[in-house]
């Protein structure tokens, strides 16, 4: 008679957890990089699709070393080279359906896009201005300067500059 051994099988996460052991993993509310840390923050349950895409786009941002940005451009480019790195490495090795043309990746990155967009917006004539120096715009139409707040987990709030 042959003895059949049951094995416990081994959680999606547990298993992208022993992948990246230069990694930290902590349970949180939200999908977040503390590049301090060097800890990615994910929800306890990752059940869909969706939540597997965005812990891997996480776990790219540890493994491209992103760090932080000095001009709010650099975000966006942070963001879009993330989604790229789990799209193009992460999700074939790790079995997660994904593309740069998915509804996640894309709303992930049109909610960075908007918050440039508003960001560059003239408190006085709503023009697109520039950014100057890190925080701080000036507007392309009226020469209006003004200088934002860090504003990624927080309200945008814009402070005129005198001109």
């Amino acid at each position: 008679m042959a003895v059949m051994t049951m094995r416990s099988p081994t959680s999606w996460l547990e298993k992208i957890k022993s992948a990246f052991p230069e990694l930290e993993f902590a349970a949180g509310d939200n999908f977040a990089w503390l590049p301090k840390q060097k800890t990615v923050v994910h929800p306890a349950n990752l059940d869909s699709n969706d939540d597997k895409a965005q812990l891997l786009h996480e776990i790219s941002h540890g493994l491209l070393d992103h760090q932080d940005y000095s001009r709010d451009i650099g975000l966006i480019d942070m963001e879009r080279q993330a989604w790229e790195y789990a799209v193009d490495n992460l999700a074939p090795k790790f079995e997660v359906n994904l593309s740069m043309d998915d509804d996640i990746v894309q709303d992930s990155l049109d909610t960075y896009r908007q918050w440039l967009y508003k960001r560059s917006l003239c408190p006085d004539c709503q023009a697109v201005g520039l950014e100057q120096k890190p925080q701080n715009y000036r507007c392309l139409n009226c020469s209006a300067n003004w200088r934002v707040n860090d504003a990624r987990t927080c309200q945008l709030k814009r402070y005129k500059k005198p001109r």
